[in-house]
């Protein structure tokens, strides 16, 4: 799907904005690993980029992003078989699955002119899964 096209579905140009699901059915894989939503053995989360206490829903799906079971696990803790999954490679997976991220407005969302960490390369173990699991094409 265009960028643009998924901009629009997503509310992003639109005054109806996205609902959580509505974004879930857009994203039918893991943005980090391409894990794709028809195969057993894990489900797809919804995690929120800026979380914390007071954190906003924006209406238009900015700070969600989807994830594997396994790749929400490891953006909160390591997995000793894969190690830390960085906050920049979640920017990284953000734009990948949806054509661009807005680092400004999800810094905003905390009061800040800027978020702590910069956008990174998605670690190797994990991109080597996006060829295992032969996805982007949800």
């Amino acid at each position: 799907m265009a960028g643009s096209e998924l901009a629009l579905l997503k509310g992003d140009m639109a005054s109806d904005g996205l609902s959580k699901g509505d974004y879930m059915l857009l994203h039918r894989e893991c943005a980090v690993c391409w894990w794709p939503d028809n195969r057993r053995g894990r489900r797809l989360e919804l995690h929120h980029i800026v979380g914390g206490a007071g954190r906003k829903d924006l209406p238009c799906g900015s700070n969600w992003i989807c994830l594997c079971s396994r790749c929400h696990r490891a953006v909160h803790d390591r997995l000793p078989e894969y190690g830390e999954l960085p906050r920049g490679a979640i920017l990284q997976a953000k734009e990948d699955a949806d054509g661009s991220v807005n680092v400004e407005l999800l810094a905003s969302l905390k009061h800040r002119a800027a978020l702590p960490y910069d956008q990174c390369d998605i670690p190797e173990k994990f991109l080597a899964d996006r060829l295992k699991n032969g996805g982007g094409q949800a």
